[in-house]
């Protein structure tokens, strides 16, 4: 899924900013509110069922409304909400089991000061708190709670929560997970495996026939009814909630102005110059809101005031800015026309250049497009970065295997120009500037490209 670093797109991730805005961080310490229900089921099949919930008891919120107490800031400029819950199993003096819910929500903060937005940890209304312990109890069956006093048989509306604990609505968040609590051997009792469900999911279904189904009279047919009304209500509570969600997506404007990273790892900077200090590192597919382009650079928005520069050669560019100062992938037209390419072949590099030395190398041979014509140091090393290029995408798309390209300039006033294919590749990807391109080249003879090759 894509990552998109802009305040206003509220459905990206920023994981891999978190590092770089650590410092502006403002998480409160606001203690949690613990949420628990007691079953009759052993701990053991409670556990199991606890230790099954577990790998969806985190993950991201579309919206903290509705999951949070009210406070003194507006609920509206709360974002990427993020939810952990744990539980804790007390065993009881009968047998059963008493389980502790422990919701944690964090959620970013968008002020209008952007120096006072940050992460704020929110109070829990409960909602995630007893929808997973409901899910616990679906698992668990019917019979695993205590029955009211005074009533023969126990019904959906009968689960209790902890005394101190507010009335919520049991919608809303319903991770999908298999909450299967049976044997991990062949040898457990059939009597742990009769109080256990199957596959409980997101979506509403009827409730499945136990093995030995009690006869249709009496409370138990009763019980049976109103189970079923209350999943029922459950599908209806979901339906609504998910469409709710799709609204919401639905609704939101994907901003034209995002350019995309190509690569894992491309680094994000502090400045548009080699060497300066990287801010962190970007994942593939994540995208940043365009402010400008300087050269090889973009200057792009991170979040809230924080601002970075990429390459611009590691980002695919919207449409707006893909013409805009964008350098030819061929020759320069003034350079295209003092030049022509006459030959060029693969063969073992004959000059004494370390790198090179005794290695299969791509050679062009360029003479001057007019008889007795001369050039520039310039113009030749416009030509040559240009056709450096160009070769190094023919060869990584053939797979050709050369170690180097090598251009000779066949005239009076000529030269050579070798280079390695781990040089060329810095170059197309934008990871190393000209000048530290031709410091990396062979220069035959030096004075032939000095005008252009000190940097």
């Amino acid at each position: 899924m894509k990552k998109t670093f802009r305040p206003t797109f509220h459905f990206g991730t920023l994981l891999l900013a978190l590092a770089f805005l650590a410092a502006h961080i403002s998480a409160q310490a606001v203690p949690a509110l613990p949420y628990e229900r007691t079953f009759l089921s052993p701990v053991a099949d409670v556990e199991r069922v606890v230790r099954n919930l577990r790998p969806s008891s985190s993950g991201r919120l579309p919206t903290v409304d509705g999951f949070v107490q009210a406070s003194d800031l507006p609920i509206d400029h709360f974002e990427r909400g993020y939810y952990e819950c744990t539980f804790q199993v007390v065993a009881t003096p009968s047998g059963g089991a008493t389980i502790r819910a422990t919701a944690k929500i964090t959620a970013w903060y968008n002020d209008p000061t952007p120096g006072r937005s940050g992460y704020h940890v929110l109070v829990s209304n409960g909602h995630i708190e007893n929808d997973f312990l409901d899910q616990i109890q679906d698992a668990l069956g019917p019979n695993s709670v205590p029955k009211p006093a005074g009533s023969p048989a126990a019904t959906p509306a009968a689960k209790p929560s902890s005394p101190s604990s507010p009335p919520v609505s049991s919608g809303g968040l319903r991770p999908q997970t298999r909450l299967d609590p049976a044997a991990s051997d062949l040898g457990e009792s059939s009597s742990n495996k009769s109080g256990v469900a199957g596959d409980f999911s997101s979506a509403p279904r009827a409730p499945a026939e136990a093995a030995a189904p009690p006869p249709p009279s009496g409370p138990d047919l009763e019980t049976l009814k109103l189970q079923r009304a209350a999943v029922e209500k459950r599908g209806q509570e979901l339906s609504a909630d998910i469409k709710n969600f799709e609204d919401i997506l639905h609704n939101q404007v994907r901003p034209a102005d995002l350019a995309t990273v190509k690569k894992a790892g491309t680094h994000i900077f502090s400045k548009p110059a080699e060497g300066a200090t990287v801010l962190f590192s970007a994942d593939v597919e994540d995208e940043f809101q365009v402010l400008e382009l300087e050269g090889a650079w973009v200057h792009v928005q991170i979040s809230g005031s924080s601002r970075g520069w990429i390459r611009r050669a590691q980002l695919d560019l919207p449409a707006e800015f893909k013409d805009s100062g964008a350098e030819s992938a061929d020759p320069a037209p003034a350079a295209a026309t003092l030049f022509n390419i006459s030959k060029d072949e693969t063969t073992t590099f004959g000059g004494k250049w370390p790198p090179l030395a005794s290695k299969k190398v791509r050679v062009i041979w360029i003479e001057p497009a007019l008889p007795a014509a001369t050039s520039t140091a310039r113009e030749k090393l416009t030509f040559a970065r240009a056709l450096f290029e160009k070769t190094y995408r023919e060869l990584k798309s053939s797979s050709a295997a050369v170690d180097g390209v090598v251009i000779v300039f066949d005239s009076a006033d000529g030269g050579q120009i070798a280079a390695t294919i781990s040089s060329l590749q810095q170059l197309a990807d934008g990871a190393i500037a000209e000048t530290v391109f031709w410091k990396q080249c062979s220069l035959d003879p030096p004075e032939s490209f000095q005008s252009s090759a000190k940097p």
